[in-house]
């Protein structure tokens, strides 16, 4: 094999449903550190599964340099299954017991202390130099006692970095590396990946050029399950490649449907002198916050700064909320209301959310199931609101999914079906966070096209929450940003 790593000739996976217009061809020679690029949708990730031996092959080989005859016959495995790695947003459901908890359990003090801990996570690993590194470059010994499920989506990414790369793969996939990052942290972590170049092979699968890490030496090119071999990067930068963006033919109109708030209100939200703590970290010091019908508002904050706790006392996912000074949409909470009257004129998603929604339906179902703010549709819909699911799909650009299984998608189709669901009611309150993880430039661009569209509407009001500034709708014109506390 020469100075090869791992090489696919003419690779024909044994995938069903799925034909493969050409067989897979890729030599990965040792030293480089490749980077898969395509749009939402092309096969990344399946072609980081096909090489690591998630799916079988009907013709062709894929041969490892680290796992000759002898390898395995020491190991007794034919296949090099434990030294392959790949960080993901799926890599979650690897971790203890993280399949079985549910979106609201983190939330629930008597529930989440069941779950086990980051300390818990890392007692398994071995307490060495290299490890004890890791913990210090990510940032984990502060994040020791916080319960798995509490921590946030950056958190968690920090957690599955470090877990992947104390096991000393030969390989590791980075599934869109830098989602769940602020911006400090995705610095770091572009120049975490130069050190680590120079003893750790690695591939990346990235949407989009923003996203490249600039270690990156090679480039693949992924289509519609037609992989292109760019080569080197400086043969990627001559093509001047540039992300395609999202140009409607016709102007965006949003699909009919009656917004769900009856009565007039003035406020959407008004948190008075809000104060939280979780197991002795605070988060929350006499916060307040007003929010009127109408309003644009960007919500910043780093990695662990409580986003995503704030945003569940307003949602009715947080039993805190009760015992809380929180008026929505002039109600103060805990005056007879249920959660769903809560619900019901909220859009909300999150990285978290979309983390715990694994409900094997169509596409369509999941859209539809936002007209009753359920994980998944369990009732029937009408006519009239599944013409608007199909509608919103289409404004998306995602109606050729529509019978085919969530769980199936990539993340970042996903992502879109989720958005979908998000909207599909007109809701009075948009709640976006992070909507545009994982998405390519031109759904990008596209979901950016409809989310400005939506907040024309007389009287919408908006909570945008991100790590990059550059993403922010044009229409938002206020920021409200927390800080960690110390």
């Amino acid at each position: 094999m020469n100075d090869s790593f791992i090489r696919l000739s003419d690779v024909v996976p044994r995938i069903y449903g799925l034909d493969f217009p050409s067989p897979i061809n890729w030599d990965i020679k040792r030293g480089e550190q490749w980077c898969v690029i395509g749009r939402n949708g092309t096969g990344k990730t399946m072609l980081a599964d096909i090489l690591m031996g998630k799916y079988g092959i009907k013709a062709g080989s894929i041969d490892y340099a680290f796992w000759n005859e002898e390898v395995r016959q020491q190991t007794g495995k034919s296949y090099p299954t434990e030294t392959l790695r790949k960080v993901g947003f799926e890599s979650a459901y690897l971790l203890s017991d993280y399949k079985n908890m549910y979106y609201q359990q983190r939330f629930n003090a008597l529930e989440n202390e069941y779950t086990p801990t980051v300390e818990t996570m890392m007692s398994s690993l071995p307490d060495d130099q290299y490890v004890n590194e890791l913990c210090e470059r990510f940032r984990l010994k502060p994040l020791y006692s916080k319960h798995l499920i509490m921590l946030s989506s950056g958190e968690l990414r920090r957690l599955l970095i470090v877990l992947a790369l104390a096991q000393h793969p030969q390989l590791i996939v980075f599934d869109n590396p830098f989602i769940g990052l602020d911006a400090a942290m995705r610095r770091e972590l572009d120049d975490f990946f130069e050190e680590l170049s120079k003893i750790q092979q690695m591939i990346f699968l990235v949407p989009s050029v923003s996203e490249m890490p600039k270690v990156t030496t090679h480039v693949l090119k992924a289509d519609s399950l037609h992989y292109e071999i760019i080569g080197a990067i400086e043969n990627f930068r001559e093509k001047e490649w540039i992300d395609e963006t999202y140009k409607a033919d016709d102007p965006i109109e949003l699909p009919q449907s009656l917004s769900p708030m009856s009565h007039p209100y003035q406020y959407v939200l008004q948190m008075k002198n809000i104060n939280i703590s979780y197991q002795g970290l605070r988060l929350f010091k006499d916060l307040n916050w007003e929010i009127r019908r109408g309003e644009k508002w960007a919500l910043l904050g780093k990695n662990g700064s409580g986003k995503s706790t704030l945003l569940s006392l307003l949602v009715a996912d947080n039993p805190r909320a009760y015992s809380l000074d929180i008026t929505i949409f002039d109600r103060k909470r805990g005056t007879g209301e249920s959660i769903w009257d809560i619900k019901k004129p909220i859009g909300y998603i999150s990285s978290e959310m979309h983390l715990f929604f694994r409900e094997n339906q169509s596409c369509l179902k999941i859209v539809s199931s936002g007209f009753f703010d359920t994980m998944g549709l369990f009732g029937r819909c009408s006519e009239e609101q599944e013409k608007i699911a199909l509608q919103w799909m289409k404004l998306l650009g995602i109606e050729s999914l529509k019978d085919c299984s969530y769980l199936k998608l990539s993340s970042g189709e996903q992502r879109l079906v989720l958005l979908a669901r998000t909207m599909v009611k007109n809701p009075d309150l948009l709640i976006l966070d992070e909507p545009l993880h994982g998405l390519d430039a031109k759904n990008k661009s596209r979901c950016r096209a409809v989310i400005e569209k939506f907040c024309e509407q007389k009287g919408k009001t908006m909570i945008y929450v991100t790590h990059r500034i550059e993403e922010i709708p044009a229409c938002v014109t206020l920021t409200f940003e927390l800080k960690k506390e110390t």
